[in-house]
């Protein structure tokens, strides 16, 4: 590596570790993996020695990560921080985009609000549809050619227009064919193009005068937006959406919610409305009955549609039925993105843009005209407070949380969307969250709980929770779900009871009948929606798991897991269930976590080596009565909507963490040398998923420090060794009594010989007060497991 790129790395990997999560978003990359692996083709350099630059410099901010272990910055590294650290992000930010793009101006490049021509004092409402274009160009990273499914990387957008960069353009400017890695797609001609398109209604690349590769991102500009339809053959055309005006809201919504309890309590019969009142009563109801269409209270012949009616009688929460029919309409959704499109702008010109758009691609119901603007106008101001009055939208017209939402290009529909993603927090920012509503809910529960909970979910998306009954096991996963917005309402949580007969993965995955129709079970259900919605998290409890055998039951889930691996940044995993036996391949997706509670008594069954082996195991047999604290007022908490990669694990095999973390891993590994070498008396030693897993484990800890090392190491030996030890026989007692010398320096022979201050102090406190509790019960009853407590 030359000097001038090391520079330029380490003046990246500053950027990056400084401003974490915005410096993502600032570059075009989704994720650090991809910016790692972008900045070191282009500058000529190993992904890994990108990384570990920024690792070196995390150790100065507070990003969630702690950097490398105790490493000392090189001299060049703080050459960088003291040239750039009063550097404002903005003109850092311009600096990392010329190190990675090129010069694209001769000084620093700033962004600059985006208006393009247009006065935003006096907007013309020619120009309306306009400034949403120039809207979406703030939001878009990267869209596809149609022509070929190229990605379109958006690098910059300042007044100019779009610096777009493709594959093509990079090859060009490799082979010194042209001067720079990308193209420039001037406002200018957008707008000259986008004026064609409203003009014909429909738009080729004949019907442009730019050159050919610029005239297909244009029209690939124009696809993404969502009223805009492709069509691909013979050759690729695009043209607009088509609505009816009795799509959009006719009557206002306290007046049709009115009329709807009407119905509901037959004060009148719909189909027969004319029969039954007149006049100005009459018109106001029927343009309320109209909506009820809409939303499909009513069918075609104005008669009730009892299962939505029924559905609506009974729900508890009315306005949440009404939005979910509301957002199962087209134009509703398309509105509802064009305001998140917009939601820097004001409230008048929000509704205008909506008007504007509504007069260009809604007809009136015989299809003959687009909207006057007086009907437009109405019908928009109408659908705004259907949205406000359902919480959809704010007194702005912003979105609800609508930090939670977020741009997805659909390959399929070529259309944006808008959709509730989750937001991005550190580790403790999570953890003080969960912990929090968790205590807002009246239940104790201590933070390093929570946090051990949220660790080993990271590990391994499959954790057992153990402890005697009344202890809050189902409670706490029900909770730390609710606290990032899964619930059953929405199928990110989903109890599953086991039942005693289980015997194989039917139950659980589902079977074919007699008639050779596929039925699927209930894991199914919840796998095919994460499959669907890869950004949101999902947990499946199972309740009671051992009253079956897990592994008869849950043995095809277990296979399944192990065989995970990463593909160009995605985790994948073999299938579940075949597209010949469920329609579809199911797999078990990234952001899945499958919790099991568990009893020991007379009526369950033990587990065997491998599944423990693959779980962490979590106790919960602390009880403290005389703790009264949370039957105090607390103030209730909101749940956070987050995004899965708060939770999604990112290592899989331990060269990924000893690449981050050397000496930790050599560190853990040297414990566990010693622990199995006590382990091999009585054949219980562990194996290299365990030692991996607990590095993993580990390694989340020291990027978030929210434990002492030895207090996470002390978690890891409880959860994944200790539970694989039973026995009656001496060499069980040997092993035991080496374990407590070794977690605590002291020699015992009798449990009694244990004082509290031996464990208080030992060196992992809580494995040793397992261990005691172990050799007591082997003195007492002659056998004695992990599990007899519970």
């Amino acid at each position: 590596m030359t000097e001038s790129n090391q520079r330029k790395v380490l003046i990246v990997a500053y950027f990056l570790s400084k401003y974490d999560r915005r410096a993502l978003e600032v570059l075009n990359y989704n994720t650090f993996t991809s910016a790692f692996k972008d900045v070191g083709t282009r500058l000529g350099i190993k992904p890994n020695t990108v990384k570990n630059r920024r690792d070196d410099f995390d150790s100065l901010h507070d990003n969630g990560r702690s950097g490398w272990y105790q490493k000392e910055l090189s001299k060049s590294s703080l050459e960088i921080v003291d040239e750039f650290k009063d550097t404002s992000e903005a003109e850092l930010a311009a600096i990392v985009k010329e190190i990675i793009y090129g010069p694209i101006e001769n000084n620093y490049v700033r962004e600059k609000e985006l208006r393009h021509d247009i006065n935003k004092q006096d907007i013309n409402k020619e120009d309306l549809l306009k400034l949403l274009l120039s809207n979406i160009t703030r939001k878009l990273n990267v869209f596809k050619l149609l022509s070929t499914e190229e990605s379109i990387l958006v690098t910059k957008v300042d007044e100019k227009g779009l610096y777009v960069e493709t594959e093509t353009f990079r090859q060009n400017y490799e082979l010194g064919e042209s001067e720079y890695p990308w193209e420039l797609l001037s406002f200018e001609l957008l707008y000259l193009s986008w004026d064609q398109f409203i003009k014909n209604r429909a738009i080729t690349t004949n019907d442009l005068t730019s050159k050919d590769q610029i005239a297909s991102i244009i029209l690939s500009f124009f696809a993404v937006l969502p009223f805009v339809i492709v069509k691909e053959k013979p050759s690729i055309m695009l043209s607009f959406k088509r609505f009816k005006t009795n799509e959009l809201p006719t009557e206002q919504i306290n007046k049709v919610i009115f009329f709807l309890e009407e119905i509901v309590n037959e004060t009148y019969l719909p189909e027969k409305l004319s029969n039954e009142i007149e006049g100005n009563q009459y018109r106001i109801k029927s343009r309320s009955r109209q909506d009820l269409r809409l939303l499909g209270f009513l069918d075609e012949s104005n008669k009730r549609n009892e299962s939505a009616i029924q559905k609506y009688i009974q729900s508890t929460n009315k306005l949440a039925v009404l939005k979910e029919l509301m957002l199962q309409k087209d134009y509703f959704k398309m509105c509802l993105t064009v305001l998140e499109v917009l939601h820097r702008e004001s409230k008048r010109t929000k509704k205008n843009v909506l008007v504007k758009l509504g007069m260009l691609i809604v007809e009136n119901s015989r299809g003959e005209n687009y909207m006057v603007e007086s009907v437009a106008t109405e019908r928009t101001q109408n659908l705004l407070m259907w949205l406000h009055h359902v919480n959809l939208i704010d007194d702005s017209w912003d979105l609800i949380n609508q930090n939670n939402n977020a741009y997805k290009i659909s390959k399929k529909d070529v259309e944006i969307v808008v959709e509730e993603k989750g937001i991005f927090l550190s580790s403790p920012e999570v953890i003080n969250h969960i912990h929090s509503y968790i205590t807002s809910k009246g239940f104790y529960y201590e933070k390093e709980e929570v946090t051990n909970f949220f660790y080993s979910l990271k590990t391994k998306p499959f954790v057992i929770l153990s402890g005697i009954s009344g202890t809050g096991k189902t409670k706490i996963v029900q909770w730390f779900a609710e606290s990032v917005g899964a619930t059953e309402e929405n199928g990110q949580f989903a109890l599953i009871p086991v039942r005693p007969d289980w015997s194989d993965g039917s139950d659980l995955l589902g079977y074919t009948d007699i008639k050779g129709e596929f039925k699927e079970g209930p894991l199914t259900t919840v796998l095919k929606k994460a499959i669907d919605e890869p950004e949101r998290p999902y947990f499946v409890l199972l309740d009671e798991m051992n009253l079956a055998r897990v592994e008869h039951y849950f043995s095809d889930l277990l296979s399944v897991m192990e065989s995970r691996k990463w593909e160009e940044d995605r985790l994948v995993t073999s299938t579940v269930l075949t597209e010949e036996l469920a329609g579809k391949d199911i797999y078990l997706p990234a952001n899945v976590y499958i919790i099991g509670t568990v009893n020991m008594d007379e009526t369950t069954h033990p587990f065997s080596k491998k599944v423990l082996d693959r779980a962490n195991t979590l106790e919960f047999n602390r009880v403290k009565l005389d703790n009264l604290q949370f039957l105090l007022d607390r103030e209730e908490m909101d749940p956070v909507v987050l995004h899965n990669n708060v939770f999604a694990t990112k290592y899989l095999h331990l060269k990924d963490v000893y690449s981050a973390y050397p000496k930790l891993v050599e560190e853990v590994t040297s414990v566990l040398v010693e622990i199995n070498n006590v382990l091999q008396i009585n054949g219980s030693h562990v194996g290299y998923r365990v030692r991996d897993e607990i590095c993993f484990y580990l390694a989340y800890n020291e990027e978030s420090n929210l434990m002492e090392q030895k207090t996470a190491l002390d978690h890891c030996i409880l959860q994944k060794i200790l539970p694989r030890l039973a026995g009656s026989d001496t060499r069980i007692e040997r092993v035991l009594k080496a374990l407590f010398k070794l977690f605590t320096n002291k020699e015992i022979e009798y449990a009694q010989d244990a004082t509290l201050e031996d464990v208080t102090y030992a060196v992992y406190p809580k494995s040793a007060e397992k261990v005691l509790e172990m050799i007591r019960r082997l003195e007492d009853d002659g056998f004695t497991s992990f599990w007899i407590s519970s």
